[in-house]
């Protein structure tokens, strides 16, 4: 495909074990979730308080959450398409059903960074409460939407990150979708040729917002997935390298020698 090619365009891809899956980030998967996903921030930040000193954003509080797989609202995707490929086969407990690979096409200038201002508005929609919303006053001129009460709330959320942040937020990009790079500081992001998906809301907190980039699907028969992730395997892709933690290298190596 001459996109691969093209330098406007970057190619991302993004592997699932059971083709049924929506592409919908985690804490959009249960409705207890979502409901909740203010207090599941504040808490594993409460508890673990240690393993986010190094986060200087709640966008990269987010993927270090992502890297703990607790649920957010980032969704993973590589630039690897192999290694797209090794979570379309891997999921033990999908063994049974078709996985899917998807490729994204994102022009060059539809890219955001890790401390991006529009990031750091839609990262921390994490941090309000259920009742967030937004589809009673996205009508409002800029001036009077930012002085709502809901907006006021979130400024105030993004200036503990940034305190120099402007006092005016684009009402259109609380219901975006960015494709984000992180921070390469992390062993498993760097193996793993990742970047993100960030998803705003559609209106109200409870709904993801719309999914806007073009994409191509490849389904994974179940029955080549053992086939093609010994192929892997001989490529350097499995379980050990992709997730560089000394427990996921052990239990591979457990699984390899059948120990």
């Amino acid at each position: 495909n001459e996109t691969e090619f093209d330098d406007n365009v970057l190619v991302f891809y993004r592997g699932h074990s059971n083709k049924a899956f929506e592409l919908k980030p985690s804490i959009y998967r249960k409705k207890e979730l979502i409901n909740n996903e203010d207090r599941l921030f504040k808490d594993i930040i409460a508890k673990t308080p240690n393993d986010f000193k190094g986060c200087n954003s709640t966008f990269e509080k987010l993927v270090k959450m992502q890297h703990y797989s607790l649920p957010t609202r980032l969704l993973d995707i590589t630039s690897n398409p192999l290694v797209a490929l090794y979570f379309a086969c891997a999921d033990n407990d999908r063994k049974g059903e078709d996985g899917m690979l998807y490729r994204f096409e994102i022009k060059e200038s539809q890219l955001k960074y890790f401390d991006s201002d529009a990031v750091s508005v839609v990262a921390n929609i994490a941090k309000r409460p259920i009742s967030f919303e937004v589809a009673s006053i996205i009508k409002y001129n800029r001036d009077k939407f930012n002085k709502q009460e809901a907006i006021l709330y979130l400024l105030h959320e993004i200036r503990t990150e940034k305190p120099h942040f402007h006092d005016v937020i684009d009402k259109e990009d609380i219901g975006r979708v960015f494709c984000v790079k992180p921070i390469f500081d992390n062993p498993r992001i760097i193996k793993q040729e990742g970047a993100f998906f960030l998803y705003g809301i559609n209106g109200e907190k409870s709904t993801p917002a719309d999914f806007p980039f073009e994409y191509t699907t490849y389904t994974v028969n179940k029955n080549d997935k053992q086939k093609i992730l010994k192929q892997l395997e001989s490529l350097g892709i499995d379980e050990s390298t992709l997730f560089p933690e000394i427990e996921h290298v052990a239990k591979h190596l457990k699984e390899k020698y059948d120990l």
